[in-house]
């Protein structure tokens, strides 16, 4: 019998001890990354194999590939249990109508219930004609022509720009003045045509888009040949133009100049009247005054649909196209991100454990922050002390905003004011209607900046791409010296507060450096801490050793030498802020693996994943990412005992 008891006692206290060692935040890190290791592959051959083999095999059946896209998984299923809350709440009387969570819960309704008719792209087009008096070629009445005199090619893009369709024959943006960054202008350039969604694709893909928007049949073969040539056209114009400098002038001088009434343009576009002497900032003068020359001989019929077609592809770019909820969920958070935002906070963040998030994080950021200062005061790059005052100046005026909201301003007031004239109709659910309802609204926002006043930093809300809107990726906003942290960026396991400090440091440490270091890449270092550019930022940039430690990093050719750099100067930091800080240097009190090695293996967790190349914007892969940072980074080697190569990384770093 005292053996019986024994046995239990023993099995009981292993199963305890198991529990703790679980509930152990530290414990628990240490043993998700060491899951991915593959012990018998070489750190020092391949760290990406060895430190990231087994992820693909853990994570077989997941709906994500790499870790940020693990954590808007987390965040955009926490939303739909909101929904299913808010929607059961919306039976009652107990929600408020004009509620914002009255407003996203009605969008994100709308697009699980709206009938699949009213997602078509003929749909589309007969909700948004090409000018008020006018429909599409394809829908005019049987036997009558389309009255192509009638058509302007400016007045239909400037009608359109209002669901915020630009980048097709004309770039429209609201943007900081280029001189002094608390004055908001409207910024015309050429188009660009480098990705995807900048461009049509393949023939086979124009014919089908001409044949889901109602074209007849006998139409589309030529006409898919005609709108690419005059899309090829187009392409030409803007490869053949360099000058990239900005100017700004009147739309009186611009109309001068260019032919183009663009007074008429604007005054669409913005929905008001303007004078004449309303400025514009311009890039690109000569390509308008050859577009004209383009347009004036163009076919109007074919030049119509190659901005219908545009328009279309910019829709379903813009949409999921799906009424699963996960997918409407992320349809929520692209056209409503600051409310969803609110709804987040408010419903899984509350305040005291967000302040101590934010109070954390700060500290992190601080410890980098004064890491990045000694680097500049060792002066590798020569620089003038000028030239060191300004760089200083810059990081020490760098804001990190949590959560993408106004630090200055309650929120609930805030955000209620923003939606105030959103109105959804209550009546029936059509998602074309509502999709271009919450288009124009975003649009009106954007606008509407240029009405405003010198916002104050602390009080800044930045309304960012619908990409980055449904993303918990962290950003640096290069006009305003402001790093923006998601709440999706808030989850284990990149920030777990109560962890050690090598987990902290290693991950978002290095998350947060590597904003940090955008601060002055190739393009923030022209800017001063106003985000104007400066000819003190422009000297650091011309000079031989800075422009020699670009080469270094782009030893091995990339198309993103300012994510490499942010990369190699964002390790350097955050490594340098944890050995300043680290107590347990020697060792920690969970586990027999060096410290050195934690940071290491759960720096690579940022990089782990199992998709494809190819599917990375605007950054190398995560494997050559990984491969290229540790290359020849001291610590590493010495942690893993790998060999000293030749190759000195002291070369290529900038600070």
């Amino acid at each position: 019998m005292m053996l019986i008891a024994c046995l239990l006692f023993a099995a009981s206290y292993t199963v305890c001890t198991a529990q703790r060692a679980e509930t152990n935040p530290n414990t628990r890190l240490l043993n998700n990354i060491l899951g991915y290791v593959v012990e018998d592959a070489s750190a020092c051959g391949n760290y990406f194999q060895y430190a990231c083999g087994k992820y693909a095999k853990r994570h077989i059946n997941d709906p994500f590939t790499e870790i940020t896209q693990m954590l808007d998984h987390k965040v955009n299923k926490n939303f739909v249990q909101l929904m299913e809350e808010l929607e059961h709440r919306s039976t009652s009387p107990g929600l408020d109508k004009s509620s914002v969570e009255a407003k996203a819960l009605r969008f994100y309704l709308t697009c699980r219930n709206a009938p699949k008719t009213t997602r078509s792209a003929e749909h589309y087009l007969r909700l948004a004609p090409p000018d008020e008096t006018l429909v599409w070629p394809q829908f005019t009445a049987r036997g009558k022509p389309w009255p192509k005199d009638q058509f302007q090619w400016m007045r239909t893009l400037a009608y359109l720009h209002r669901y915020g369709f630009t980048n097709v024959l004309v770039d429209l943006l609201v943007t900081p003045n280029y001189q002094n960054s608390s004055e908001f202008l409207l910024d015309l350039s050429k188009p660009t045509f480098g990705e995807d969604s900048q461009h049509l694709n393949t023939f086979t893909e124009t014919v089908a888009i001409l044949q889901i928007m109602g074209v007849p049949s006998k139409s589309v073969l030529p006409l898919a040949q005609k709108i690419r040539r005059l899309e090829s056209a187009v392409r030409v114009l803007t490869e053949a133009d360099d000058d990239d400098d900005s100017r700004i002038m009147s739309l009186h001088q611009l109309q001068r100049m260019t032919g183009y009434d663009w007074h008429s343009f604007v005054e669409l576009t913005l929905g008001y009247r303007i004078s004449r002497h309303f400025r514009v900032q311009v890039q690109n003068l000569h390509y308008f005054t050859v577009l004209k020359r383009l347009m004036d001989s163009s076919d109007t019929i074919v030049v119509a649909n190659y901005i219908m077609t545009r328009f279309v592809l910019y829709l379903l770019e813009d949409t999921m196209d799906s009424e699963e909820p996960i997918d409407c969920i992320k349809d929520v958070r692209r056209s409503m991100n600051l409310a969803s935002n609110l709804l987040y906070e408010q419903r899984f963040l509350d305040q005291a454990t967000l302040q101590n998030y934010t109070q954390e994080i700060q500290e992190i950021f601080d410890q980098l922050r004064r890491q990045f200062l000694m680097q500049i005061d060792k002066n590798r790059l020569g620089l003038t002390s000028k030239q060191r005052r300004m760089v200083a100046t810059k990081a020490r005026n760098i804001i990190l905003n949590i959560g993408n909201m106004p630090t200055g301003r309650e929120h609930r007031s805030f955000v209620s004011q923003h939606y105030e004239d959103l109105v959804f109709s209550s009546t029936d659910f059509d998602y074309s209607r509502e999709h271009l309802n919450l288009l124009e609204f975003r649009t009106r926002r954007q606008m509407a900046q240029l009405n405003q006043s010198t916002i104050s930093p602390d009080e800044y809300f930045y309304m960012p791409d619908p990409i980055s809107a449904m993303s918990s990726s962290p950003f640096y906003l290069i006009r305003r010296n402001i790093i923006i942290v998601p709440y999706g960026l808030l989850q284990e396991p990149l920030f777990v507060p109560e962890s050690n400090e090598v987990f902290k440091y290693s991950l978002l440490g290095f998350v947060l450096a590597h904003e940090l270091a955008h601060s002055v890449d190739t393009s923030g270092v022209l800017l001063d801490s106003f985000g104007n550019v400066h000819d003190t930022g422009v000297e650091i940039f011309s000079s031989p050793r800075y422009e020699a430690g670009l080469n270094c990093m782009n030893r091995n050719k990339t198309q993103y030498l300012d994510e490499r750099m942010a990369d190699i100067v964002g390790l350097d930091l955050a490594y340098s802020a944890y050995m300043q800080i680290a107590k347990d240097i020697n060792g920690t009190d969970f586990t027999d693996v060096p410290p050195q090695k934690i940071f290491f293996l759960n720096l690579a967790q940022f990089f782990c994943g199992d998709g494809d190349a190819t599917n990375f914007l605007e950054h190398d892969g995560d494997e050559q990412r990984l491969q290229q940072i540790i290359k020849g980074f001291v610590p590493f080697q010495r942690t893993f005992g790998c060999r000293s190569s030749s190759f000195q990384p002291e070369q290529c770093q900038l600070w």
